[in-house]
């Protein structure tokens, strides 16, 4: 696919977000669950390896697990990546955790259960730990669903439920501000569905800030950060692996990836 447009670029998200809804699928067929890190890091080299040609330059690390002692600073379920997005009109930063929607037999029926997001706890200490750690670096926090249609409410991705036209597959890939997400109770997906967006209505470009737009318009009122500085780790991944995993380690981060739009030919 030639991405030569804002609406071209829009079709290409909602095929790679359907591309991880199908996965998601096609693994719980063979029994299997995809993991959230595991998700991302596919999700990421799919960019990388097609945008490339654009002018598009996805570079990403994902730290090394080393034993997972204190020593080696393991960090817990839905670490924390950073993501920089930078184009010729801003430079945007997100403080990313990802959720995989789970799915189960109910034990006594043996039918799909109601999805939910078991990582999302109940005290909300993960969400308050992401928006402080973000807002302190300048970083918008945000959560990324990875989602699928292997639960008894899977109608509520159907276009009925929203004030947009959606195929489910859109939902494969979806974002919530993490404002939101702290004030919502439990952690069903018919609580976080209405703060969400697929997020080919998030990310983009146009002649002004599309992620800008999409938060003011989404619920949870959370404030959006234009202009994030320049990350340190920028300089530190030409400085080798080794020193990148020991900032990761440190920032107690799952990866980072940086997101170069200023050559983009499209």
């Amino acid at each position: 696919m030639i991405i030569r447009s804002a609406s071209q670029l829009e079709r290409y998200l909602r095929r790679v977000a359907s591309w991880v809804w199908e996965e998601q699928n096609d693994a719980r067929h063979h029994g299997l669950k995809l993991q959230e890190e595991t998700i991302t890091e596919m999700l990421l080299l799919r960019l990388a390896r097609e945008c490339e040609h654009l002018g598009l330059n996805v570079k990403m690390f994902n730290r090394i697990e080393e034993g997972g002692s204190t020593k080696t600073g393991k960090v817990g379920n839905g670490a924390d990546w950073e993501w920089f997005i930078e184009t010729k009109l801003c430079q945007v930063g997100f403080r990313v955790q990802a959720k995989v929607l789970s799915s189960g037999l109910t034990p006594v029926r043996g039918a799909l259960s109601v999805g939910k997001y078991e990582g999302l706890h109940d005290d909300r200490l993960q969400t308050d730990d992401l928006i402080r750690d973000a807002t302190k670096l300048g970083y918008n926090p945000i959560y990324v669903f990875y989602n699928h249609s292997w639960v008894s409410d899977r109608a509520l991705f159907g276009s009925p439920h929203h004030t947009f036209t959606v195929r489910p597959g859109d939902w494969g890939c979806a974002v919530a501000t993490a404002r939101f997400v702290k004030n919502a109770a439990g952690n069903k997906l018919s609580t976080h569905i209405p703060g969400m967006l697929p997020w080919h209505r998030f990310f983009g470009w146009d002649r002004s800030c599309v992620s800008q737009r999409a938060m003011a318009e989404m619920a949870g009122e959370q404030e959006f950060i234009a202009e994030t500085p320049r990350p340190e780790w920028l300089g530190i991944m030409r400085e080798g692996e080794v020193a990148l995993n020991a900032y990761l380690v440190e920032h107690r981060l799952q990866g980072v990836a940086h997101f170069d739009f200023t050559d983009f030919r499209g």
